[in-house]
This record gives structure tokens, sequence and C-alpha cells, in this order.
């Protein structure tokens, strides 16, 4: 019976972690019912009970596809929280290199210096 008592306890940790930081990262604009703020007060505070309510109440709701198949409008990004890491690994048109491993005549001067010989 012990072991029931602590698994209820686990469940209840880990849901209350899982809400905390997806309440957390969940852009403002997107929360529901209540500021971010509260909702993380809300949390915090009310261990069970808060991690239920923003999961149902809170949380942002996910984009329904429309039923012919086509694919959802999409939205310009209007906070740091919506940009993409990805984006920042294309290539861009400066004529400069951006970093050290970009630059060909730094990459031939650290080959000279880690191997004089060659």
């Amino acid at each position: 019976m012990v072991w029931l008592g602590g698994l209820i306890t686990l469940v209840s940790i880990v849901l209350w972690v899982y809400a905390f930081f997806d309440a957390l990262t969940t852009p403002a604009q997107e929360v529901r019912n209540l500021p971010k703020v509260l909702w993380m007060v809300v949390i915090a505070l009310f261990m069970p009970v808060g991690s239920i309510l923003w999961l149902f109440l809170g949380r942002p709701r996910q984009a329904v596809a429309p039923a012919d198949g086509s694919a959802p409008p999409t939205t310009q990004a209007a906070s740091a929280d919506d940009l993409d890491p990805s984006d920042f690994a294309k290539p861009s048109d400066s004529p400069h290199p951006l970093g050290p491993d970009d630059d060909p005549e730094f990459l031939r001067r650290l080959k000279r210096r880690i191997d004089p010989e060659e």
C-alpha cells in the first residue's frame, strides 16, 4: 500500500513539473483565461489542482486542420518566443564570413599553426 502512495506522489510531481515548464515556455499571448504570471502562481501554489487546471483551462488550444485537407493558415512571428532555431543555421547573404569556421583564410592559418611542416 505504501508503493501506491509513492506512485501517486511521483505522478503528481511529474505532472507539476510538466505543467510548470509548459506554462513557462508558452508565449504570453497564447495563454487562455488568466495572465501567464497568474497561471505560474496557481501552478506553483496549488500543486496537483493547479497543474490540472493549467492543462484544461490555460494551455493554448492546438490548431485543428480543416476538413478539406488544406493546411491551417500561418502567422508572422510576433516575438522571440516564435522564432525557430533552424532559421539561424541558414547561410546569410553577407559578403564577409560570420564566424571563424566560415573564413577560409582563418582555416588555412589554423591548419598551418597545427601542422607547420605541411
